[in-house]
Parts: C-alpha cells; structure tokens; sequence
C-alpha cells in the first residue's frame, strides 16, 4: 500500500471519529434541549392547571365568608346566649328560600330548638357541611346536627384556633379534621357581640372540601393543598394526606397537637427517596426536601415536577405535580428520531461514498477498456489489412494453383472450336479444289464452291475469335478481382451468342428452345465474356444430359426417334424471375434466370457433390467434370449464384442462375452509404 493510500485511510477513520463525536454531542445537546423545552412547556401548563384549580378553591371558600357574621347578628342567637334585650325584629330570613317550619314556628325565639332548627335550614340552604354556636367559654349550645349521634351540641371547642381568634380579633379560619365526626373541614367564625360590644359566643360554619377533592381525584391529575407547617390538607391521592412534605418543627408540632387539628394524625414526612430511587424534582431540578415526595405504588419509578401557587387563607400552598417520564418519553423519541437521521445520513454518506468510488472505478476502467479497445481496433485494423492482403494473395495463388486443374477444362472448352475450326478447313479446301477442277466446265458450280468456302471461312474466322475470347478470359480469370468492375449488360445476346455457339448440336438433337418467358431487355450486372462462358457451359450441360439420354436408348434398341426423350421431343427452357416477383440474393432486388430440360435429371446422390471438381455423370472419356465447378466459380465471381432447383416443370434438371440488376446494385450502394453515415437518402 502506497503513502498515499495510507494518509487518505488514515484521514478517513479520523474524519468518521470525528464524525462519530460530533453526532454523540449533536444527540447529547438533543436530548438537553428536548428535555428543557418539555419542561418549560411542562410549567407553563402546571400554571395554567394551577390557576385553574386555584380559582375554584378560592371560589367555593368565599362563598361562606359572610355566613357567620350575618347569623352572628341574629337576636335569636343573642337571646339563644342569655342576652335579654335582643329585639326580635332583627331576625331576618338568611336566604330567600328560608321559611320556617311548623314547629320552629311553635317554640319560643331563642330557645334551644328553635336555634337548631333554623341553624339546620340555614346549613341546608347554604350548603354549609355544619353549623354551630358556641358560648364565650367555648361550650357548644347550638348545631345545626343538633339531632345526629356525632352532634356537636356539649362538646368544647375553646381549643380551636377558630374560637381563640374569633374573640381575639373578630374573625377566626382554621382547617382540622373534626374531633367529633372525624370528617375534615374548613371552619369559619365570628363573635357574638352583646348590645355593649361584649362577646357572647362564637358562630362557626364548617366547610366541607370533599367535593372538591374528589373533582381533582376525577381529573386524573395530581393536586395536593399544603398548610403553612407543609401539611397535605387536600390530595388528589388519598394517602397523601395528613402527611408532611417536610419535617415538621416540634413547636409546630405541639402547636397543632394542642388544637388537635388532624385528630391524632401521625404527620410523618414523606421521605426524600423511594426504596426504588423515585423522586420529585422542585424548580430548577434541585432536590430540594420541600419538593420531594413519595409515590403511590401505581407511580413507583417515576420523577414529577413540583409546580406550587398560594392559594386560600392561612398560607396555603396548591401544588401541581407533573410527571416527567412523558418528558423523557419525548426527549428519548426525538434522540432517537436523531439517531435514526444521523444514521441515515451517515448511510446516505457512506452510500455516496461507496458510489463515488464505484463512479471512480468504472470511469478507470471505462478510461482503461477505451484505450485497450483503441489499442485492440489498431491491431485489428493492422491485422484486417494484413488478412486483406494476405486474402488477395491467396485468392491469386489459388486461381493459379487452379490453373492445373482448370487445365483439363480448358483443353475440353479449346476443343469444340478447334474442331470446328478443323471441320470448316477442310471443307473449305475441298470446295475450292471442287470449284477449281469446275471452273473450266461448269463456271457457276465454281461460284457456288466459292461462296460456300467464304462461309466456311468467315466461321473459321468466328471460332478463332471464341477462341480468342477464351484466352481473353482465362487471363481475367488470373487477373486479380479486384481489377475487375461490373457493368450492365443485356443478358438475350449473350443467350443468342451462346446458342449461337451450339447450333449444330441444337439443330441435330432437334431441340425446342423456349424462350417465351425470357423479356429481350432484361439487363445484368457482369463481365461479358465470364457470362457469355457460364451460359454456354450451361445449355451445354442441358444438350449433354439429352444426347446421353438419347444414347441410353439407342443402346436399349428403343425404336424412339434420334431427338426425343422420355417425354417427346428434346425441350430446352429458359425463363427470367425478376424481384419483387422472387427474392434475390441476401435480399437484394436482382432476378434469376431457369434453364430447364426435359432430360433424365440430376440422381440425388451428386446433389451434395454436384459442384465439385471432377463430379460427372458422363462415360469415362467423354467428360472430366470441371464444367460445372467452373460454371459456379464465375457465378459467384459475377455477384451472383449458381444452385440446382429442386424440381422442373418440364421433368428433367433445372438449374438456377441469380444475378445482380442495375436495381440490385443501386440498393447495394444505398446500404452501404447508410452503414458509413445516417440521415443519407437511399438509392432504389
């Protein structure tokens, strides 16, 4: 591994540490700013519930406030407490629904009974919890429960707070659980003044909270009113109350013994921490003793915050504990919300990471295959080229190597018109002895010798240029094929030409050259002389198979006639199969040209081997079976292609010649323009 490769590693596992840290302190932060914005939240709706709860306790305790002045100046209480000159006429009903009943009515004003039974209607009406009226030395003498087993009538209360500051200052308010129902309240009083101001007695009303209580209880919340010693008068929770929030001061304590305010209550403080580590925080999350509670079993384990209002007389304090695992909750979902992000991110880095050097990767590699593909296209240029000349030497080597067995063809194409060339000669020279040994006697057989010499001549002439067309040929033949151009030609005079050449053999098999289907201005793509060669060898072929044929039979002793064959007379057809009408070679607009016989046809043992060199179906001597081997090399030299068909309709052999049109080749350069470059318009 190079010292470069080792810094960037090096510079990639301190950037992911770095990276890691970073997104540990992102979280860390995360969770301290969820926690403090769960928090504010937390307080600013503990204010809200505060003053809520706040206003209905202070609601439901002024609404009695007034109750035990207004019954206080009553004359039937004053006359209840032995004041003589009360005047009766400053009784006044208390409510609009106060009426008395039949036997309030019957006793006298200010007794016993009538004093409870307007108390009882009065507690009624107001929906006071008790009302009752002491005398100065605190002994009560009238109750509105004056008929209930836990009545307060005889019972003294001179120890209670309330009566104490009744007398002292005019107004007495004090919370206990009563000594006598057990029941808790808040008591409310007033003195009883006589005419010259002196105290007669107190009036007390007790106020029961329960109701109110029980609406926290039902709200699901949890709300605690402490008194000025940090007691728990009212909770949401019941076994909250009556206990400390903290330790109590033994003054304190045997203060509120000596009043007997909680009947007895033990008053043990909550203790600063659960057996399971649970606490309550106060305000600014100190563990401070006075915000620290203890939890009910359904609660264990969890943390609350202390939210505290005062509310109601006496230095009363409302508390709103909030749970905080919400808190943590919440803060816990958004850490993880972040880690989830960060861990997305990371991935999506990491993904881009891994992309980039997969990018990396291929542009190398697609910068290394594109200079291999280069270096591969210059050497298979290099070698196409070297191929091509090697290919062309080849094919020149092989046409010469060919030459020896192209011998044997060429000393069996010299033959015909060298023959000819003998057969005329010597005709030609015994008609001009003929027509000089005449010409003393008979002047015009001389002329008739004479002219008919000429013929003889002028076709000795005719061969010896086929001849010469031959040599002209097999020079072609060796001449490279790249030297050699196409052009169009009228394929009816090369027919013409060819059976032109085999007259004679045509005239004495009697043969009947069909030539209907074959259009006079058809036109070709080729070399003259090669497709005036593949025809001759062609329609030769056609004119051996007949004569064998016709041979076969004479050996046979068939009484058929010289010139017909199995199915009469010797036929010879040829016709012309233009595109679209067939489909030319690979495609290409062209046509094809049938010659047909009514020979005796190819045997389907030599159609795998019929162009083969030396492949014959002629007697030994009489054929080498080169034709049609040299038939189908020029074929395929001309552009086209030489194939034996698979049936005729005349019932002999037929061969197929496709050749190339003017057409054809103008598609073919079309093709090739639209290889080299696109959006050229094509030729057709």
């Amino acid at each position: 591994m190079t010292l470069s490769a080792l810094r960037r590693r090096r510079l990639a596992w301190l950037a992911l540490t770095a990276s890691l840290l970073a997104g540990l302190m992102a979280l860390f932060a995360l969770w301290h700013w969820e926690l403090a914005r769960g928090e504010r939240d937390a307080r600013q709706h503990a204010a809200t519930r505060l003053n809520f709860y706040a206003s209905t306790l202070n609601a439901e305790l002024s609404r009695f406030q007034w109750l035990p002045e207004l019954l206080a100046r009553q004359a039937r209480v004053r006359i209840a407490l032995g004041e003589p000159g009360a005047s009766p006429a400053a009784t006044a009903p208390v409510t609009p629904s106060y009426q008395p009943d039949a036997a309030s009515a019957a006793a006298p004003l200010g007794s016993s009974s009538d004093l409870n039974q307007h108390l009882r209607r009065v507690a009624r009406a107001s929906g006071a919890a008790a009302i009752f009226l002491t005398d100065r030395d605190g002994m009560t003498v009238a109750a509105s429960n004056f008929d209930e087993p836990d009545s307060f009538v005889g019972y003294r209360y001179d120890y209670r707070p309330y009566f104490i500051d009744a007398l002292a200052r005019g107004r007495g308010e004090f919370f206990a659980v009563g000594n006598t129902t057990g029941r808790p309240g808040y008591f409310v009083s007033a003195p009883v003044l006589g005419d010259e101001g002196q105290p007669l007695g107190v009036m007390v009303v007790k106020v029961s909270l329960e109701a109110l209580e029980d609406t926290w209880r039902q709200a699901g919340e949890t709300v605690l009113l402490a008194d000025a010693n940090r007691i728990v008068l009212l909770a949401s929770r019941r076994n909250w109350k009556y206990r400390a929030l903290e330790a109590i001061e033994p003054q304190a304590l045997d203060s509120i013994r000596a009043q007997q305010q909680f009947r007895g209550a033990p008053l043990t403080p909550l203790s600063r921490e659960l057996e399971d580590g649970s606490l309550v925080l106060g305000d600014n999350h100190e563990l401070a003793a006075s915000k620290i509670v203890p939890l009910p079993t359904a609660a264990m384990g969890q943390r609350y915050l202390d939210e505290s209002l005062a509310s109601g007389p006496l230095g009363w304090q409302l508390h709103f504990l909030m749970p905080l695992r919400p808190l943590y909750i919440q803060a816990r979902n958004v850490v993880l919300v972040g880690l989830a992000v960060i861990l997305g991110l990371a991935m999506m880095a990491l993904w881009m990471r891994e992309r980039q050097a997969r990018l990396g990767l291929i542009r190398r590699e697609a910068v290394m295959m594109r200079e291999i593909n280069e270096r591969l296209e210059e050497r298979v240029a290099q070698r196409s080229r070297e191929l091509e000349a090697t290919r062309d030497e080849l094919v020149q080597a092989g046409k010469l190597a060919a030459l020896g067995t192209m011998a044997a063809g060429i000393a069996h194409e010299l033959n015909q018109p060298l023959v000819g060339i003998r057969t005329y000669a010597a005709s030609g020279g015994k008609l001009l002895a003929r027509g000089i040994a005449s010409a003393a006697t008979r002047p015009e057989l001389t002329a008739r010798a004479a002219e008919s010499a000429a013929s003889n001549f002028t076709r000795i002439s005719e061969l010896s240029e086929r001849l010469a067309d031959m040599i002209r040929q097999l020079r072609v033949f060796v001449r490279p094929a790249s030297q050699q151009a196409p052009v169009a030609l009228a394929l009816a005079p090369r027919i013409d030409f060819a059976l032109e050449l085999l007259a004679e053999r045509v005239t004495a098999l009697d043969l009947t050259v069909e030539r209907e289907a074959l259009p006079r201005d058809v036109i070709v793509m080729g070399e003259q002389v090669r497709l005036e060669q593949l025809l001759t060898n062609l329609i030769r072929n056609a004119l051996d198979a007949l004569e064998g044929q016709v041979h076969a039979q004479q050996a046979r002793g068939s009484d058929e006639l010289l010139g017909e064959s199995r199915d009469g007379p010797a036929r010879l057809r040829l016709s012309w199969q233009a595109w679209p009408t067939v489909a030319s070679l690979e495609g290409q607009p062209g046509g094809c040209l049938r010659i047909e016989d009514n020979g005796p046809g190819i045997d389907p043992a030599l159609r795998a081997t019929l162009f083969d060199p030396f492949t014959t179906t002629r007697e030994v001597g009489e054929g080498m079976g080169m034709g049609l081997f040299l038939s189908y090399g020029m074929a395929r030299d001309l552009g086209g292609q030489l194939r034996l068909a698979d049936g005729s309709a005349l019932g002999g052999a037929c061969f197929e010649l496709w050749l190339r049109t003017p057409a054809s080749e103008a598609t073919h350069a079309a093709d090739g323009t639209e290889q080299q470059g696109s959006g050229q318009q094509s030729v057709t």
